[in-house]
C-alpha cells in the first residue's frame, strides 16, 4: 500500500503495454483512492494518481502496476 509522496515507478513486467512511455522514469504519487478495485485474489487495491518525471504529467493507474522507486536510474 502506498502514500501520497512516494516515489514509484512501473514494475518491470505484467503492465499493459499502451502504458510504457520512456518519459515514465519515475513518479509521485499525488493522490490515492483507497479500496477501488477488487483483486483477483479477493483484496482490495487502490487507484493511485502518480505525477511522471521527466514528463510532467500525471496519470491514473492501478496500484499493482507500480513499486517503490529505490534507485531512480
Amino acid at each position: 500500500m502506498f502514500e501520497v509522496g512516494d516515489l514509484v515507478r512501473f514494475k518491470p513486467s505484467g503492465i499493459v503495454r499502451s502504458r510504457y512511455n520512456p518519459l515514465k522514469k519515475f513518479g509521485i504519487i499525488i493522490k490515492i483512492e483507497r479500496d477501488m478495485f477488487h483483486s483477483y485474489d479477493g483484496k482490495r487495491d487502490d487507484m493511485v494518481e502518480v505525477m511522471w518525471f521527466p514528463w510532467q504529467r500525471s496519470e491514473r493507474v492501478m496500484e499493482f502496476y507500480l513499486e517503490p522507486a529505490n534507485g531512480v536510474e
